[in-house]
Order: structure tokens, then C-alpha cells, then sequence
């Protein structure tokens, strides 16, 4: 047996000789999730059996070996919701939170009714707007996994979504008045770049764009003709592609496009109208 404040202190320990990163939170993270409790609870935990410390022991050395701690949980935390994860699906960034909120300010600032996200795959956007907004919300993806993640999702936070499965536009048959999309934007060049833990964890499908413009380069072709008068484009982008999805949306026939930066002072949010 062992208290919750000496197991925390050898998790810690080992996650510290491996040089994980972030290794105090997620020694927090591993044992409140296996003792169901919450993060600043811990510590009052006494009593732990062996076997319960052995199997945070190593889930803890999974994360030593680079596997994200959503991954080895199978939880992510998106807007106050909570997100069952699988390598079938991105897990759920910070930056992506800015993508929902500029979504939801123009649903309410417009009295938006329906909405469509593109590139779903947890479905963390779709369940923040029908979680925050009286949206009527559509979702799509080409993968059926994630598609499967996601409807998942939507009953975990107990919102009413309908799921669908798509090549981008290809099985779109409705127009809305909001269309988001967080779509795969790193290139190849970026992608070899990447850290192991999202190389060799996290699909490969959601990440990779070609040159990096490529869905952009759809979106701008096809999301006019599936959004109502009035309707607002927002999508996720890189760091560095503001400037030329700024020019293909133009060329699209988007306007009052603008760039949304995120945490980090990167760009990383942009909207526009028809």
C-alpha cells in the first residue's frame, strides 16, 4: 500500500529521469485518472493498493516513451467538455478552443441556425457549438473511425449532432450559414519535423496537407456554394499560411477576411463572409 503523495513523488521521479515533458502534470494526471478522483486530490489518497500503483507505474512509462497522456488515458479536455481520444482522432488543442469561440460569437452575433464542421474527427468542435449555441449542427469526416469517436463524444456531453460521412464537400448535399473547419494543414516538409509523440501517435490522415494549402484550397473552391447569404467561413490554419488563405478565399469570392492570433501570437483563426 501506498499514499497518494508518495506515489506521486516516484511517477514524478520517473517521468523526471526519462525527461519527459511536463512531468509534474502529468504524475497528476495518470494517478487522478486511475483513482478517479480530481487532480488536487491526490494527495489525500491513502491506501493505494500495489496493483492500482503498478498500473499507473506504467501508464506512466508509456508516456515516458512519448505517447501523449490523452492517449494513454484515453481523456482530453476541450471548453469545460470532456473527450474520449484514440490514435483515430487528433487530440484536442488549446489553439482549436479560439476555432469554436470565433464560431460561436458569430453564431450568436448573427442568429445563426445551422452549421457544418468540416474535419471533425473527435468532434470537439461540433459538441462546443451544440453545447453553447441553439444551433442546428452538422459533422463530417472521411474517416469512420473517427466519425465513430465523435458521435461517441456527442453522447458522452449529451448534445444532439448529425454525423456523416464525407470527402470534404463530396457528400454535402445542404447549405448552411456557418461552415468551420479544422483541417489537415502541416506539409510534408513540416510533418518530418514534427515531435516523435505526434509523429508516431497521432494519424497520420488528420495531419497531412501535401504542400499544406491543399484542403484550402477545396474549401475556398467549394464552401461558397454550401453557405447562405450572409454565411461566415472559419477555419483553423498554420502559423505561416495566413497570407495565402487570405488570397484563396479572396479569389473564392470570400470577403471581410480576418486573422485571429492565437496564445503564442501566431496566426492561427480565420473568418470570412459571402
Amino acid at each position: 500500500m501506498i499514499s497518494g503523495g508518495a506515489l506521486y513523488r516516484r511517477i514524478n521521479k520517473l517521468l523526471l529521469e526519462t525527461q519527459t515533458p511536463e512531468p509534474e502534470a502529468k504524475a497528476r494526471v495518470l494517478i487522478a485518472h486511475a483513482l478517479q478522483t480530481g487532480l488536487g486530490d491526490i494527495f489525500l489518497q491513502n491506501g493505494i493498493d500495489d496493483n492500482t500503483a503498478a498500473d499507473i507505474e506504467n501508464m506512466a512509462r508509456r508516456c515516458a516513451n512519448g505517447e501523449p497522456v490523452e492517449y494513454v488515458t484515453g481523456q482530453a479536455y476541450f471548453r469545460g467538455c470532456t473527450f474520449d481520444v484514440s490514435p483515430a482522432v487528433l487530440i484536442p488543442r488549446q489553439e482549436t478552443e479560439l476555432v469554436a469561440g470565433a464560431a460561436i460569437e458569430l453564431i450568436n452575433a448573427n442568429n445563426y441556425n445551422t452549421a457544418l464542421d468540416l474535419c471533425t474527427g473527435s468532434g470537439c468542435i461540433a459538441v462546443a457549438l451544440a453545447a453553447e449555441t441553439t444551433v442546428k449542427v452538422d459533422a463530417c469526416d472521411i474517416s469512420g473511425a473517427a466519425l465513430d469517436t465523435a458521435r461517441l463524444n456527442a453522447r458522452i456531453n449529451n448534445v444532439q449532432i448529425n454525423f456523416f460521412n464525407s470527402d470534404m464537400f463530396g457528400s454535402v448535399k445542404k447549405t448552411y450559414d456557418i461552415i468551420i473547419s479544422n483541417p489537415p494543414y502541416v506539409s510534408e516538409v513540416e510533418y518530418a519535423e514534427l515531435e516523435c509523440g505526434v509523429k508516431l501517435y497521432e494519424p497520420r490522415l488528420a495531419l497531412i496537407a501535401g504542400d499544406g494549402l491543399y484542403y484550402y484550397k477545396i474549401i475556398a473552391k467549394s464552401a461558397a456554394r454550401c453557405l447562405n447569404p450572409k454565411g461566415a467561413l472559419v477555419l483553423e490554419i498554420g502559423a505561416r499560411q495566413a497570407g495565402h488563405v487570405k488570397t484563396l478565399l479572396s479569389d473564392g469570392g470570400f470577403s471581410k477576411i480576418d486573422i485571429e492570433r492565437d496564445y503564442s501570437g501566431r496566426d492561427r483563426v480565420v473568418t470570412a463572409r459571402i
